[in-house]
């Protein structure tokens, strides 16, 4: 992959996991799915890393990942691809990559959350897709000393033209915030389920986008 402006395409490791973590905490620490999972923002901070780390440990070893750095090694630009096919994210599988520990950590409502919201977030996805399998695009983030130099859109470009256009298949994602609908549109993503998740008396804003 070519290098995209002054940033160098990086893969990520396990060595990244932890500068990962921190990245995608800054991001989604106000993200409205994750403050649905976490409401009280005391704790969110130090809730959500422990999630992200976790969630880290399973996208390093399922997903695909592509990013973006700096000359000195840090992250500018991150994400995951599930390729079509891949497994999915069940319960079962969730817990083996340490999921399970977080109803004891955090309770057990924000571990109920988070199933549940990944669960409907996963079936409106599918639906979208009409039975097709796609490109999953996961945890795509921008760091924010970074933001607006173009270096996200750049990669994900990159990305559709080398990975996913030559596959035949499409690409999917779910996002919570107007902003990053906007992002996505501009790449040939198209809104194919924008209602609030409702779980309980709470719910949370998202949009299901597909790239056919």
């Amino acid at each position: 992959m070519a290098r995209i402006g002054t940033f160098a395409p990086a893969t990520l490791t396990h060595a990244d996991r932890d500068a990962a973590a921190d990245l995608l905490t800054e991001a989604f620490f106000e993200n409205p799915g994750h403050v649905f999972i976490y409401p009280d923002a005391r704790t969110r901070r130090e809730r959500l890393r422990w999630l992200m780390h976790a969630n880290l440990g399973a996208q390093l070893t399922v997903g695909t990942s592509f990013a973006a750095k700096t000359t000195s090694g840090e992250i500018a630009t991150m994400a995951f691809w599930h390729a079509p096919g891949a497994r999915k994210a069940t319960p079962e599988r969730m817990a083996r990559f340490g999921f399970a520990e977080m109803a004891d950590r955090h309770g057990a409502e924000a571990y109920t959350r988070m199933v549940l919201s990944v669960r409907e977030l996963e079936l409106r996805r599918l639906a979208g897709l009409r039975g097709r399998e796609s490109w999953y695009l996961n945890n795509m983030v921008v760091a924010s000393a970074y933001r607006g130099t173009g270096v996200g859109s750049r990669l994900l470009r990159q990305q559709i033209e080398e990975v996913v256009d030559p596959s035949g298949h499409p690409a999917s994602l779910t996002t919570q915030r107007p902003e990053n609908v906007t992002f996505y549109r501009r790449l040939g993503f198209e809104v194919t389920d924008d209602r609030p998740v409702e779980i309980g008396s709470a719910s949370f804003t998202n949009w299901i986008m597909v790239y056919r």
